[in-house]
């Protein structure tokens, strides 16, 4: 996405319905779909739309639940340093899928 898209606002701009529709059929269909093809590079947006959808549409956020409030905190710090290290002990305990 960011390699053939402006980076500025990528992950906030939508794609085209049909387009977001067609790459999600691909991806049902268990196959790989291949993400050079022009109708994906020209609306480079139905690649990150998807991937948002995708992530909206989990049972249980990447981020889960149960750590909601422990991600809260973290994030909540002042110091950016001393932030970041409660995130980084924040997702050390999150289940190996949503870790990977």
């Amino acid at each position: 996405v960011e390699q053939h898209g402006v980076v500025d606002g990528i992950y906030r701009l939508s794609g085209v319905s049909s387009n977001i529709q067609r790459l999600r059929q691909e991806f049902e269909a268990e196959r790989c779909p291949t993400l050079q093809r022009d109708i994906y590079l020209q609306d480079i947006h139905c690649v990150s739309s998807l991937c948002k959808a995708y992530c909206r549409e989990l049972p249980n956020p990447l981020l889960t639940y149960q750590l909601y409030h422990k991600f809260a905190d973290a994030v909540a710090t002042q110091m950016e340093e001393a932030r970041l290290g409660k995130i980084k002990e924040v997702l050390k305990e999150l289940p190996l899928p949503h870790y990977r």
